[in-house]
This record gives structure tokens, sequence and C-alpha cells, in this order.
């Protein structure tokens, strides 16, 4: 078998070649994991159209500006950020996200030198972000 190489794919090879020797190209994302006992916490709110309705108000209030009003991460507030906000829409990345870890983060928040994810354990309550989870998966359903 003859493997023929195009400028795209020696390009490709070339730079998968260096990512793996630990040359980093862009921002990594690095976010936080919550504690081990936080991450098997399910929602435990219902879901419901009462419950989307509050959550899409809190989302538009505290994360569209950074995650952007479909949830892509490409929001006005994301200009000159090394680490841009995670997608939402990405269903594939968004399926190995335990609900408590989006919980945990939006509370917490990420260290300033990972990302640039505020916390909002001071603004929100348990209940809201819970709500603001249910809002968060809406988006790669």
């Amino acid at each position: 078998m003859k493997i023929q190489l195009t400028s795209v794919g020696l390009v490709v090879l070339f730079l998968s070649i260096l990512g793996h020797s630990g040359i980093i190209f862009a921002a990594e994302r690095k976010t936080p994991t919550a504690p081990e006992d936080i991450l098997k916490l399910k929602n435990p709110v219902p879901l419901t159209p009462e419950v989307l309705q509050e959550a899409t108000t809190i989302y538009k209030d505290k994360c569209i500006k950074c995650h952007g009003a479909n949830g892509n991460g490409k929001g006005s507030g994301t200009k000159g950020m090394d680490v841009k906000p995670r997608d939402y829409t990405d269903k594939r990345v968004m399926e190995n996200i335990p609900d408590g870890q989006l919980f945990w983060i939006t509370l917490n928040g990420s260290d300033p030198d990972t990302t640039e994810m505020e916390g909002y354990k001071k603004k929100l309550t348990e209940e809201q972000v819970w709500k603001l989870v249910h809002y968060i998966r809406s988006f790669a359903p």
C-alpha cells in the first residue's frame, strides 16, 4: 500500500507530532475538576418549563456575555481571552461532563491563571445553579 501525503496532510502530521511532544500552539482548557463526591451528583431539580424559563433569565444575566446566546462560547465578552469559554453546543464534549462538574464550576469558577470563569457562589443559590445546569444541557440535547 502506497501512502501519498498532500501538503495539508504533511502539516497535520507535523502539528500532531509537535503537539505530542509537548509544544502547545494555543491555550489549552485546564478547567479544575470538582471533588469526586460532587462529580457524582445528579441534578436534583426537576426539569420543567418553569425551571428552564428561570434558567434562561439567569443565563442571560450571568453567562451570555461569554458563552454566547446559543451557548457556543463566542459571546461578545470573549475578545482577548486566551482560553475561550466552553462550547455548550458540542454534544460530544457535553456528554462527558457530569452534572456535578457543571454545578461545581459554576459555583466556584476557575483559577484566573487557567480560564476567566468567574464563580457565582455569592451571586446565585445552589438551586439556581442546578436550574442553570438544565439550561446549559439544552444547548446540546
